[in-house]
């Protein structure tokens, strides 16, 4: 696991995995050494490693390729890794522990991949052929690692579960700083549980134990840990407080990995506060220890805020290469989550330096990044779910063959039977009818299970998993039965106003509890034949039929007043909470032009974003537009409020309620 719980930067890496080995033999007990004294340090781990390898025998051996296996997986070297996994099968059959180490190793690889059931499995099919008299040191390392894929599977309650149960071994005699960053990774997933208090206490413990050991990597862990609970909590002062510290230890260590991280992690809670000169300077150095180590993750975020440092002193053309840089780093990782929460951020700093044009374009390219990844995290749902499926349909298959086995014995035993005794034939041929029967009602059942397993997958495609709203794969869906040419009836495209502030300020579990409420005030304010979209991201689409013009611009500002009207309250804070919305009636006035759904849908996203230029917190409506000018659906903002100033369009403007300020 790396010196530090890197939970603030958006996660590119692989899964952080666990390895420490008790002393048992010499190299183990260097294998130990190499871990504990270079293990956020994965290049320099496998050089030391390597004359431990030369040497090592039996289970010493197993327990260095094993690290080594799992050091690839984190570079990563995949082939390497399993070359490592592939070793440490050949010694299966003299070394016990050599079997499921491979699969540890493996599970580490499949780990960087998504769906993650592949890595679940492997890991939960590695523990069970662990040997019953397996030490708790060894044994630790499958739960940590099962821990963190089911964390970042979403499945918190049980890697909780896990962590705590990894916590309890490494107590039975592991090292101090083994307890304390166990301990620190326990917390974070208590913090993600909203068990907040416990988090805070747990980690306070890590923190601790990490002092006493004088382990410095360790220390910085726990602190770290302290200025992220203290972010998402809107403890300004305490994170400042618990990041300068973290900072200062990572100096103490010497290590420059955590120098960076931590000198990054300051630079970013100064450009929240818009202290901008500061948060360059921190950036630079980020920089220049980023390029030194050849630490492409953090070059590309040392890069990013040093460019949005820039933006916001108002050098904005430089700050813009530097930003565009840091894409073109994470555009060729293929990190899509990371390359949307960066045009999000990038957009909104072009908007504040008053480059309207240029944000309208970030946000554009966000908006279509976010529902890409939107769109890949539903197929990566429904795939894990088909892959969970599939593996159940192969345990019927052979609980079905098994049946069919049984069968053919019984035939034959009553053929047997029959040329022995024609008295017993009649017997025989009953059983044979009754295991006939029975296999014929087995399938039968399977084939039911198989059509509700088939209704379930294109359910979850076509719903969204949060708010439990339609997704856009069931509004494309029903468009194409219902709307051949053209669309007919009123669109409405809502957007939360500063939904990234709200993450920052109270946490991501706030901005989900946000979203969930939205979800459930639209529900209520709309009719039951109207259909409501999680569009992707913060936007919802509301899809409405046989309602007059003037009904939808009513119900537009109805809509600004459920939203906004309430703080959404979590935990023990409101959280206040404003919509932006573009709408529009389909044909559009006058000539009444036949559009289909696609340019539709752009005509109101163009209004929405109206809405937002001019201040958020307010709907903008499409009365009428002159579509043979071209503007409709295909011109950007400053487009149609061309067209609308020049008396081609005809614009409905609705502001919404009040905003309520944040409880204390």
């Amino acid at each position: 696991m790396n010196g530090v719980l890197d939970f603030r930067l958006p996660a590119r890496a692989a899964l952080l995995w666990l390895l420490w080995t008790p002393a048992v033999g010499a190299a183990e007990s260097r294998v130990e050494a190499i871990e504990r004294q270079l293990r956020g340090q994965p290049q320099a781990a496998l050089q030391a490693l390597a004359p431990v390898l030369a040497e090592a025998r039996g289970e010493d051996r197993v327990h260095a390729l094993m690290l080594r296996g799992a050091l690839q997986a984190r570079l990563p070297d995949e082939a390497g890794a399993e070359a490592s996994a592939d070793e440490l099968e050949t010694l299966a059959a003299s070394t016990p522990l050599a079997g499921p180490a491979a699969g540890f190793v493996r599970a580490g690889v499949w780990a960087r991949r998504t769906p993650l059931g592949r890595a679940d499995r492997a890991l939960v099919a590695a523990m069970a052929a662990l040997p019953a008299e397996t030490a708790d040191g060894v044994s630790l390392r499958y739960v940590a690692a099962l821990a963190a894929v089911r964390q970042a599977a979403g499945k918190i309650d049980e890697a909780v579960a896990l962590y705590q149960q990894a916590v309890n071994l490494a107590d039975r005699g592991g090292p101090p700083w083994r307890r304390a960053e166990l301990r620190s990774s326990l917390a974070y997933g208590l913090f993600l549980a909203r068990q907040s208090e416990r988090a805070l206490a747990v980690n306070a413990e890590a923190l601790q134990l990490a002092s006493a050991a004088g382990d410095l990597d360790a220390q910085v862990t726990a602190t770290n840990a302290e200025a992220i609970f203290a972010s998402a909590q809107g403890r300004e002062a305490d994170e400042l407080q618990a990041s300068e510290r973290a900072l200062d230890l990572a100096r103490r260590s010497g290590s420059q990995r955590l120098i960076g991280l931590t000198t990054a992690n300051l630079a970013d809670f100064y450009l929240k506060r818009n202290e901008y000169a500061t948060a360059l300077d921190l950036s630079r150095q980020a920089l220049a220890l980023a390029l030194e180590m050849s630490d492409l993750t953090g070059l590309s975020l040392a890069r990013f805020n040093s460019g949005l440092a820039l933006i916001g002193l108002g050098r904005v053309d430089e700050g813009s290469a530097l930003v565009r840089q840091a894409l073109l780093l994470e555009e060729r990782a293929g990190s899509l989550p990371m390359l949307a929460s960066m045009q999000g951020e990038y957009g909104h700093a072009l908007e504040r330096a008053g480059r309207r044009a240029a944000a309208w374009a970030a946000h554009g390219e966000h908006r279509r990044l976010s529902d890409d990844l939107f769109q890949r995290q539903h197929q990566e749902a429904v795939l894990e779910l088909q892959e969970s499926q599939a593996a159940e349909r192969r345990q019927r298959e052979l609980a079905a063959l098994e049946v069919e086995n049984g069968l053919k014995e019984a035939q034959l035993l009553g053929r047997d039977l029959q040329q022995r005794l024609w008295a017993l034939g009649l017997l025989a041929g009953v059983l044979l009818l009754a295991v006939a029967a029975l296999l014929l009602r087995r399938m039968r059942q399977s084939s039911a299970r198989l059509r509700s397993t088939n209704a379930e997958l294109q359910a979850a495609g076509e719903r969204d998993p949060l708010t439990g709203l339609a997704n856009r794969r069931h509004f494309q869906a029903v468009m194409q039965q219902t709307s051949a040419t053209a669309f007919e009836g009123s669109l409405l495209l809502i957007d939360l106003d500063h939904f990234k502030r709200i993450n920052d300020s109270h946490g991501h579990a706030a901005g989900d509890a946000v979203l969930v409420a939205t979800a459930q005030r639209l529900r209520a304010a709309l009719r039951e034949q109207d259909l409501t979209v999680r569009w992707g991201g913060e936007e919802f689409l509301v899809v409405v039929h046989n309602l007059p013009p003037e009904q939808v611009e009513a119900l537009a500002e109805r809509l600004l007043a459920v939203v906004g009207g309430a703080p959404v309250v979590h935990e023990r804070s409101a959280v206040p909470v404003t919509a932006s919305i573009g709408f529009a009636t389909f044909p559009l006035l006058p000539a009444r032009e036949p559009l289909s759904w696609e340019r539709a849908v752009d005509v109101v996203d163009t209004a929405l974003y109206l809405a937002k230029a001019h201040g958020r917190n307010r709907a903008y409506g499409v009365r009428a537009l002159d579509t043979a000018t071209g503007t409709a659906g295909a011109a950007p903002a400053t487009g149609l409020e061309s067209a609308w100033r020049d008396g081609l369009a005809e614009l409905a403007q609705l502001k919404g309620p009040q905003p309520v300020q944040a409880s204390p």
